[in-house]
């Protein structure tokens, strides 16, 4: 079995689930969504007294999250939570005069608290983690566009000290499978690519990103789908993080 210096952890759907039932359930279009418009619209409303409808304001949300999504993977750059919500009120055209300011921070931070409280960390993965933190270096390298929360979200659980280093997209200013983002942590572990593994479940983000580093990967495969492509090899694959114990 090979011998590793340091694990390198992706975040959402690595270390920690991210629960989908915790949002609130709406229909749209005859279907069933999970969403946090409905937190962020009961919010708006006060200030916007009803002009703009939940339709209107579910939509425009849904629009600009898509294109900055598309922007993000056609430039590997990372755009903050701030950008997003700018962005939409801007896409919305309510007259918020000079609340705006104010109207912005509030619907990002009831956003970014449901998101926060989205994320899980299932006991064996907590059990994992304290089993390895004395025999390996670990960090957190993950693609997320507001550090605070992911920060709240480390220490709500206790984890944060297992972690020498945290590698947030949003501090970057790029997202993997950038090879900026991945050095970012390295660099300041020094320690050989070829003595560390990657973790993640992302195939293009975190796979891809490592093997361009020569890092060995761990992918995180629990509907257990064949590879997106022949050309790159992971070196483990994983129905579970908890079986990481095989390998470590």
């Amino acid at each position: 079995m090979k011998k590793y210096q340091a694990v390198l952890f992706d975040l959402c759907g690595t270390l920690m689930q991210y629960r989908l039932d915790r949002l609130p359930l709406i229909t749209v279009d005859g279907m069933q969504v999970e969403s946090t418009t409905p937190l962020t619209y009961a919010c708006f409303r006060e200030f916007d007294r009803g002009k703009v409808s939940f339709e209107e304001f579910y939509n425009a949300f849904m629009l600009t999250s898509a294109l900055l999504e598309q922007e993000k993977n056609e430039t590997g750059k990372e755009f903050l939570s701030a950008v997003r919500f700018d962005r939409f009120l801007d896409r919305l055209d309510a007259d918020l005069g000079p609340r705006r300011t104010e109207i912005h921070r509030l619907l990002m931070d009831i956003h970014l608290k449901k998101v926060g409280q989205c994320l899980e960390l299932l006991p064996r993965h907590r059990a994992l983690l304290f089993n390895l933190k004395d025999r390996y270096r670990m960090a957190v390298v993950s693609n997320f566009d507001d550090i605070k929360t992911v920060q709240k979200v480390l220490a709500r659980e206790g984890i944060t000290e297992l972690f020498e280093v945290i590698v947030i997209s949003a501090e970057v200013g790029l997202r993997k499978p950038r090879e900026e983002v991945f050095l970012a942590a390295s660099d300041i572990l020094k320690i050989p690519h070829e003595e560390t593994l990657f973790v993640g479940d992302s195939w293009t983000h975190d796979i891809v990103g490592a093997k361009k580093l020569r890092m060995d990967t761990a992918w995180i495969n629990p509907d257990h789908l064949p590879p997106p492509t022949k050309e790159i090899r992971t070196d483990y694959v994983l129905s579970d993080l908890s079986e990481l114990s095989r390998i470590l």
